[in-house]
C-alpha cells in the first residue's frame, strides 16, 4: 500500500511539531522516519496511525483519504517502545488477542497466530508469559501481535530502543526479514542513523518538524540535501572547515586554502562550510594548490586504518589513513580529495553549493 501525506501539520497549542509535511512512501517498502529528538517523527507515526489528530493536511492510503477515520478502521499494526504485551497472558494469547477482538473463530484465531509465530521464531514459545522471555523474544511478539491482523501498514515507533546493543543489530536484522517476506508497507522511526541506514529501502530525514530529505540510504550520505543532512549522517561527523571562496579558491581565516573544480560556482566571499568526510581524503606526496597542507596532531590505530586527528587552517578534523604511510604527531602531511564525500554549504543558511 502507498501512503502519501500532504502538508501534514500538527500544532500542540502554540508548539508547532510537524509542519508542512509532504511525502509519498511506495507500496510495500521499509521507510524510516529519521531525526534527533523532539523532530516531530513520533507525531506524524501517531498521524498515520490516528491516535493524533491533523490540524491540518491530508493522508491517503492508496487513493483513500484517511484523514479523519478512526484507528480501528485504518487497517494498521502498531509497535510500541516498551511492547506493551499483556503480563497474564501467554504468547499464545498475546498474539490471537487482537482477533478475538474482531470475533475471529477461534480455530482461524490459532492457525493465523502459529503463522505469524513461526513467522517470528516464536512457535517453540507460546505457551511462555512475557516475564520468561528475553526483550528480543518480547519484541518479536508484539510484531507477530501487530501482523496477525493482516494490517495495510506496519507502524514501528522506535522498537528497539530498550536492547542491548547485540539483541538491537540482531532485531534489526529480523525486522527487515520480516517486512521482506510479509511485503508490507512499514514505517519505522528511530532516531539511530546506523539503524535507519542498515535496513531502510528510503529514509525520510526530519528537523523541527520539516521534512529536510527524503532518499534511499546512500543517496542521503553521498548527495545530502544541506547542511544538516550532512552533518547528521554519518560516524565520525563530517568535517566543516569554515571559510570563503575567492577567485575560485577556497579560504580559511588564517589564510589557508586550496582550489579544486567547481569552487568558481561557489558564491564568491560568503562565509561557506567546506564539508569533508573522513574517508574522503588522500596522502599525496608533493605540495599542490588542491591539496592540504596539514599538521598530524595525533592517530588511533584501527587495523588496517589509523583514524588521525590532524590540523588545516587552525582548525582541527578527522581523516581515515591506511596504516602504511605510519604517521605520527607533529608530521605535515599533504592531502587531497576525492570526488565523493566532498561538499559546500552556506555558513548560515546551511544551502548546498556544491
Amino acid at each position: 500500500m502507498q501512503v502519501r501525506m500532504e502538508n501534514l501539520t500538527k500544532h500542540f497549542g502554540t508548539t508547532r511539531a510537524v509542519q508542512d509535511f509532504t511525502v509519498t512512501l511506495n507500496d510495500g517498502e521499509l521507510v524510516c522516519l529519521l531525526g534527533p529528538s523532539g523532530c516531530g517523527k513520533s507525531t506524524v507515526l501517531n498521524m498515520l496511525s490516528g491516535i493524533v489528530p491533523v490540524t491540518s493536511g491530508k493522508i491517503f492510503f492508496d487513493d483513500e483519504d484517511v484523514t479523519r477515520l478512526p484507528p480501528e478502521q485504518r487497517g494498521i499494526g502498531l509497535v510500541f517502545q516498551n511492547y506493551a504485551l499483556y503480563p497474564h497472558m501467554t504468547v499464545m494469547g498475546n498474539i490471537t488477542f487482537p482477533l478475538e477482538i474482531q470475533k475471529i473463530p477461534p480455530r482461524e484465531r490459532e492457525e493465523r497466530a502459529r503463522e505469524m509465530a513461526e513467522l517470528v521464531h516464536m512457535g517453540h514459545l507460546l505457551g511462555r508469559k512475557p516475564k520468561q522471555l528475553s526483550g528480543g523474544q518480547q519484541q518479536r511478539v508484539a510484531i507477530a501481535r501487530a501482523l496477525v491482523k493482516n494490517p495495510r501498514l506496519l507502524l514501528l515507533d522506535e522498537p528497539l530502543s530498550n536492547l542491548d546493543a547485540r539483541l538491537r543489530l540482531e532485531m534489526r536484522e529480523e525486522i527487515r526479514r520480516i517486512q521482506q517476506e510479509t511485503r508490507v508497507t512499514t514505517i519505522f522511526v528511530t532516531h539511530d542513523q546506523e539503524e535507519a541506514m542498515s535496513i531502510s529501502d528510503h529514509i525520510v530525514l526530519m528537523k523541527d518538524g520539516y521534512l529536510q530529505q527524503h532518499a534511499g540510504p546512500q543517496e542521503l550520505y553521498n548527495q545530502p540535501a544541506n547542511q544538516f543532512v550532512a552533518d547528521f549522517l554519518g560516524n565520525p561527523p563530517i568535517n566543516n572547515f569554515e571559510g570563503v571562496v575567492r577567485k575560485g579558491r577556497f579560504v580559511c581565516a588564517n589564510g589557508d586554502g586550496l582550489t579544486l573544480p567547481g569552487f568558481d560556482k561557489v558564491p564568491q566571499g560568503v562565509p561557506v562550510h567546506l564539508s569533508v568526510r573522513a574517508e574522503s581524503f588522500t596522502v599525496e606526496e608533493t605540495p599542490h594548490e588542491s591539496h592540504m597542507a596539514c599538521r598530524v596532531d595525533s592517530v588511533y590505530q584501527m587495523g588496517k586504518e589509523e583514524m588521525a586527528i590532524l590540523s588545516f587552517g587552525g582548525q582541527p578534523f578527522r581523516a581515515y589513513i591506511a596504516s602504511d604511510y605510519g604517521l605520527k604527531a607533529g608530521d605535515t602531511v599533504h592531502l587531497g580529495l576525492k570526488n565523493r564525500g566532498v561538499f559546500v554549504f552556506d555558513l548560515k543558511t546551511g544551502e548546498r553549493y556544491l
